[in-house]
């Protein structure tokens, strides 16, 4: 290759600017943005009348047309590709992976088509195809070889970039697999409220911020009423229906921005009330009583009488030691519960939390 002075120069800039393809185009880069660069970067090295980028499917391995310029053509270069893949031409110029002329099978009108296979040392990404007024003979050798490295930064963008992207979606996966078996970690299985391993986590902490902040809090323990005789004469079932219909009546009336759920055993739950005063928890509990004393509980065409007995316990903002026991403010909570059974059921039986009687 006899080159003069002014001739070296421009190659070597030409060079230089290939070399920075991959600075052109910001990280990580779409298809149709990589395709763009490209186009800009190869007119500076031969005439384009028009040209497609076909990509191969991860799940199919086949080539498909991703984009056209202009997009009318997008058509006759499927044909295009179709018929050289069909005459054995395609397979031999993946192999050199190098630019190479062939005649069109589609374009006529004394076109040439150069391909240029995209490929890495580990993989085919894809092939361009330029449609060119120019004879081989007229496309210099500095120029074919300048279109294999911009063929190579090219390919190298979009291996990158479709590495990063699946990175991304692999992330994004394993994200939403562990937000899953949190979830599932967290719930009880039958009813989808929190699960007693949550409660047992989570309500310290509740205390603690109760406690550190001087806020509110009131814990409400309810209990379904004769649930062992819905379990005898409908069959369990019917009583895991129940349960499940009970906590969605729950969840109806509470804030579901701040207070929670949890089943606490068996057919007895937890409702825990951040920021609420005793008055405003017995409330709460009056109307979750009537509520579920108020719905209808059919199962196989008959009608099943359910209600539920609460026993909710409060304190005022800073009326708590700062040692309170999850276990002190549930055991007055039950001490309320069994009081509500033993008044007849289906009621509200409530008391403020105060220290000196859990000594």
């Amino acid at each position: 290759m006899n080159l003069n002075p002014a001739a070296l120069i421009e190659l070597a800039e030409k060079i230089e600017q290939l070399a920075q393809f991959q600075d052109t185009i910001e990280f990580p880069a779409s298809i149709s943005r990589i395709w763009e660069a490209f186009l800009r970067d190869a007119r500076n090295l031969i005439e384009i009348e028009s040209a497609a980028l076909f990509t191969v499917d991860e799940n199919t391995q086949e080539f498909v047309l991703a984009h056209a310029a202009p997009g009318s053509l997008k058509a006759e270069f499927q044909k295009e590709i179709d018929a050289q893949i069909e005459v054995g031409t395609f397979p031999v110029i993946l192999k050199r992976r190098q630019p190479s002329f062939t005649p069109s099978l589609v374009f006529r009108h004394e076109r040439s088509m150069v391909m240029l296979p995209l490929a890495t040392v580990k993989r085919t990404l894809g092939m361009v195809m330029i449609l060119t007024p120019f004879q081989e003979s007229l496309v210099t050798q500095e120029n074919m070889r300048l279109l294999s490295v911009l063929a190579r930064q090219c390919s190298l963008v979009m291996e990158n970039s479709i590495l990063y992207e699946k990175l991304r979606k692999d992330k994004e996966a394993l994200e939403q697999a562990n937000k899953k078996i949190l979830y599932l970690s967290q719930r009880d299985a039958l009813t989808g409220c929190f699960n007693r391993g949550y409660m047992n986590d989570q309500l310290p902490r509740e205390i603690r911020r109760a406690v550190r902040y001087r806020r509110a809090l009131s814990l409400a323990l309810c209990d379904l009423d004769h649930f062992k005789t819905i379990n005898d004469s409908c069959g369990h079932q019917c009583g895991d229906w129940v349960l499940k219909e009970f906590v969605r009546c729950l969840n109806e009336l509470i804030r579901t921005d701040s207070d929670w759920l949890a089943r606490y055993g068996g057919e007895e739950f937890l409702l825990v009330l951040p920021e609420t005063a005793l008055e405003n928890a017995v409330r709460l509990a009056e109307r979750l009583r009537a509520h579920i004393a108020g719905t209808e509980f059919g199962w196989e065409g008959e009608k099943i009488a359910v209600t539920a007995s609460f026993g909710v316990v409060g304190f005022s903002a800073g009326q708590l030691p700062k040692a309170l026991q999850a276990e002190a403010l549930l055991k007055r909570a039950d001490d309320h519960l069994y009081r509500a059974k033993q008044k007849g059921r289906n009621r509200v039986v409530s008391g403020l939390f105060l220290p000196e009687q859990d000594s």
